[in-house]
């Protein structure tokens, strides 16, 4: 049996967890870099195919410049709590901007489902939450910006963030200054414009 006579053991796992810890630094310093270099936040997620197969996605955009948040559905979302209609089967996200997936390829791809399925829940949640963006009048914001609480739903439900070819969410309210406020759940608010 081999005897560690010289601490050679102790020596690497000590010299791998500066490598570790390093890289770790390494990667959280680009993505700062990138977060405070970076002005707009934007993403898509695909919902369905209407009763028509024509494909539904719903957008959002934040603007650091002027703190907007803006969230955009396709025509067809009503569609969608139709039967006929055919909802995602899996989490299907995009940056804004870049090339748009084949939706069908992806969703017959791993028949197992890997989370972030489409139901009429959801669609009643994102229904709700285009009421309370399109308000901009609930504590939901403060001094007419939206709050990191709305942010952080806003970018759950639609688009996440990459850290391959873009920032996360959670990079957004760390280095974007969002403000915050009142703490709401989306399903307190009603769905409809008087919120």
């Amino acid at each position: 049996m081999y005897k560690d006579l010289h601490g050679f053991q102790d020596f690497k796992n000590q010299e791998q967890y500066k490598l570790k810890v390093r890289k770790e630094r390494t990667f959280n310093k680009l993505i700062e870099e990138k977060a405070i270099n970076q002005n707009v936040y934007s993403g898509k997620r695909f919902l369905g195919f209407t009763p028509n197969n024509k494909e539904v996605w719903i957008s959002m955009k934040y603007s650091r410049s002027d703190s907007t948040l803006d969230i955009k559905v396709d025509s067809g979302f009503n569609e969608l709590f139709k039967d006929e209609a055919v909802l995602a089967n899996k989490r299907i996200v995009m940056k804004t901007g870049t090339k748009k997936p084949d939706v069908k390829q992806q969703m017959n791809a791993f028949k197992k489902n890997a989370g972030g399925e489409v139901t009429i829940r959801t669609l009643i949640y994102i229904s709700k939450l285009i009421s309370i963006i399109e308000s901009k009048h609930s504590k939901a914001y403060t001094n007419d910006k939206p709050t990191s609480l709305l942010f952080q739903y806003t970018s759950s439900i639609i688009y996440e963030g990459d850290i391959e070819k873009d920032i996360r969410w959670t990079d957004v309210i760390k280095f974007w200054d969002l403000p915050s406020g009142e703490y709401f759940t989306v399903d307190s608010f009603s769905k409809g414009k008087d919120n």
